[in-house]
């Protein structure tokens, strides 16, 4: 239960805000509210082979207060500075949830109070729905072969199914004050020989774009560069620019002077 782990930790802050604007006896229904809301949340994921999708393009909610002072409470707790929205879009990202990167989420709040025509008091604080589904098999991440041609590595190849791949001289990066920064997934160890040696610390990054159904590398201000040679034809890297450079299968990618042939397996050959 993840986004419930999330929820224990990233909502104390917020609640205590809205107590001190409300008064701690009005500040009743939001926090039961809130769950429930992250509770749906939760239970539409969908599991794919790597990892857990949230299936769908928008989530719209309305919430309805009985009360005017429950009104205020959820305007607190809720809409002001777009505190429901920000919080789902928190959750699904510190819990490593692929979701749409055009995702809507609406929150509106009821002016009336109280219970509607044929509606009793016990009627639902809020509604909710889900709308435009996505094919949740567009998650799931290719697999592919990274080859050593060039310089030495930790393995000779690499078969792997991840949506980012981190490449440098050293397993783990640490900054001045010793403190972790980074773990390169691939390593061209440092002192292995000179082709190594134009391999930095922190090289390069490969990730997948789900938007463009490819996967892309990124130089990442490296001392020696990085470079594709496909079919006869060296294309440069750009140093951290956040796009990157797509990738063809039978690129071959250089860190340096140390080389990686990228392939792409037949069975997750884009759809």
């Amino acid at each position: 239960m993840r986004g419930l782990q999330w929820l224990q930790t990233g909502w104390h802050e917020l609640l205590r805000g809205a107590r001190e604007m409300l008064g701690i006896q009005a500040f009743r229904a939001s926090p039961d509210v809130r769950k429930q809301i992250f509770n749906r949340v939760e239970s539409s994921l969908v599991e794919v082979k790597n990892g857990t999708v949230f299936p769908f393009t928008k989530i719209n909610i309305r919430l309805r207060p009985r009360t005017k002072s429950m009104a205020r409470e959820f305007k607190a707790a809720f809409t002001e500075n777009a505190s429901l929205k920000s919080g789902l879009l928190r959750m699904l990202k510190e819990t490593r949830v692929y979701f749409h990167p055009e995702l809507e989420i609406s929150v509106e709040l009821d002016e009336e109070t109280g219970p509607r025509d044929g509606e009793f008091e016990s009627s639902p604080l809020y509604e909710m729905e889900f709308a435009g589904p996505v094919d949740s098999s567009r998650y799931e991440i290719p697999e592919i072969v990274l080859e050593v041609v060039r310089g030495s590595a930790e393995r000779t190849a690499y078969r792997l199914s991840k949506e980012r791949l981190l490449v440098g001289c050293l397993p783990r990066v640490k900054d001045r004050e010793g403190r972790l920064v980074r773990i390169n997934n691939i390593v061209f160890p440092g002192d292995a020989d000179e082709i190594n040696a134009t391999v930095s610390d922190m090289h390069a990054r490969i990730w997948f774009d789900f938007r463009r159904r490819e996967f892309c590398v990124m130089d990442e201000s490296s001392l020696y560069g990085t470079r594709i040679s496909r079919e006869g034809h060296t294309i440069e890297v750009p140093a951290d620019n956040p796009r990157g450079v797509g990738l063809r299968s039978g690129d071959v990618i250089y860190f340096g002077q140390a080389g990686l042939r990228f392939r792409m397996e037949k069975s997750s050959i884009m759809r």
